[in-house]
This record gives structure tokens, C-alpha cells and sequence, in this order.
């Protein structure tokens, strides 16, 4: 009889066991201000369902700071990206707050935003008229005899250069020219071994340059004497050299004709 009792509870817990959802988030546990913050996840949800992902910030009480849906793909993933513009640095954590989960679901991470824009400094100009490159340099703070990872995205929103590693010399100085076809705003970034660091906007002034035009060379003239026209003069008509002879040949010929004297 008792496993018979046993044997039907079972049977009543059964549905519940099997409705109990499986999700996993991965995110990084560090990252510095500015750089998307990406969480992926696999999940038992049915392909296309909506799921909610949401960041906070902690402190002494838990802030919603953004909330994102994604739908699960066909290979039961999914993923959202948070923009960490502006945000403060500290603690944060994202979630998907899904009621039904199994017991071993990982639906939180906590993650630590930190600012690393000290570390940067930049000695070139901000704004730099058009001369078919963009100008970049400075100082990291720290990388010294290492190197910099730049990479710039033009007005197009296009990446034209890099991700490229640039040396740093002995005090962490660092310089670059960046090929640019056109003016508007660059976004260039910098990461270094530490990670990411920061980006800065510069702005490219101005228009290519119009094509040559031919440039008529001036030759100096003595003072006082008129400059001479060494363009080439039209060919003179000359008189033909035969032209007296035939005259005298026709008086000849009229002098013999009769009737005349």
C-alpha cells in the first residue's frame, strides 16, 4: 500500500518536475565603462519566445538601469547587448527574471564596471583639417615598451582602421596616421593589455583638395625693357620669289602680239 501512495505522489509531482524551465546567462564578471556589455544564454524555452533580460545596479537598494527582450533561436540560444555609456562604476548584475526555473538555472551574474579613461591622454588635436589622414597620438599610463589597440570608425559608421596594435616607447607614448577619404566625426578606441580603456571623438575638417590646374610659369624681364612674347607668332604670308619673273615673261608675250606696239 505504501508504494502504492508513494507511487501515486509521484505521479502528481511528475507535470511539475517537467515544466521546470533550464536557463543559463554568461556575461563578463569585469568591465570598463563604455564597451557593450554582452550576455548570451542557452535556455529550454520554445524557439522564438520572448525573455527578458534586465541590468541593475546595486548599491543599497537594487536600481533597474535597462531591459531588453530576446527571443530564443533555433539552437535554444539567445543574446542582448546593454550600452555602458555614462554609467557609474560599481556593482551591477543581469537577470532574467523567469518564474519555473529548475532549481540548477543560473538566471543572474554580477558584474563590476570600472573607468579607465585616467589612463589615457591624448596629444594630438581634436579637430584637424583634411589632408587624407587622421593624426593620433598620446600617452597610456602604465604601458610603457607595450603597445595600444586603436581602432577608428569613420562618419559612415564603418570601421577603417584596425583593430591595430601600435608600440608604445619607454615613457608610454604612442602615434599613428589613420588614411581618411572624407570629413565628419572619428571615433577612435584604445585597448590595451588591461582591457579596454576608452575612445575619443576627433573631427576632420574641410574638403579634399581640387584637382591641379595647369600654373603658367612668369619669365623675369629686364627693368625697363618690355617682356618678350615668346608665344609662337603665326606664320607670315611671304611673297613668292617667282612671282617679278612671270610678271616681265607676260610684258614680253604682250610685246609680240601684232597689232600692238
Amino acid at each position: 500500500m505504501k508504494k502504492i501512495i508513494l507511487l501515486v505522489i509521484g505521479l502528481l509531482f511528475l507535470p511539475h518536475l517537467a515544466c521546470a524551465y533550464q536557463v543559463n546567462i554568461e556575461a563578463p564578471d569585469t568591465l570598463t565603462v563604455g564597451k557593450p556589455l554582452v550576455v548570451t544564454g542557452t535556455t529550454t524555452f520554445g524557439i522564438g519566445t520572448p525573455i527578458d533580460v534586465v541590468l541593475y545596479y546595486q548599491l543599497t537598494t537594487t536600481e533597474q538601469i535597462q531591459r531588453k527582450i530576446a527571443y530564443i533561436q533555433p539552437d535554444k540560444s539567445f543574446k542582448v547587448v546593454f550600452d555602458t555609456t555614462g554609467l557609474k562604476t560599481g556593482t551591477y548584475k543581469v537577470e532574467v527574471p523567469t518564474s519555473g526555473m529548475s532549481s540548477s538555472a543560473v538566471n543572474m551574474r554580477v558584474i563590476q564596471l570600472v573607468d579607465r579613461s585616467d589612463a589615457l591622454r591624448v596629444s594630438a588635436s581634436l579637430i584637424q583639417p583634411f589632408s587624407g589622414k587622421l593624426y593620433v597620438a598620446g600617452t597610456i599610463t602604465g604601458d610603457e615598451n607595450s603597445g595600444v589597440q586603436i581602432e577608428a570608425v569613420g562618419p559612415g559608421n564603418q570601421i577603417i582602421f584596425g583593430p591595430r596594435y601600435v608600440n608604445t616607447n619607454y615613457q608610454g607614448d604612442f602615434s599613428v596616421d589613420i588614411p581618411v577619404t572624407e570629413s565628419g566625426n572619428y571615433e577612435v578606441s584604445f585597448t590595451d593589455a588591461g582591457g579596454y580603456i576608452g575612445a575619443m571623438t576627433f573631427t576632420v575638417t574641410g574638403t579634399p583638395a581640387a584637382a591641379d590646374t595647369p600654373v603658367v610659369e612668369l619669365i623675369p624681364t629686364t627693368p625697363g625693357i618690355p617682356a618678350v612674347n615668346t608665344a609662337p607668332a603665326p606664320a607670315a604670308t611671304q611673297e613668292s620669289p617667282l612671282l617679278p619673273l612671270l610678271g616681265i615673261i607676260a610684258v614680253g608675250f604682250a610685246a609680240l602680239i601684232p597689232g600692238r606696239e
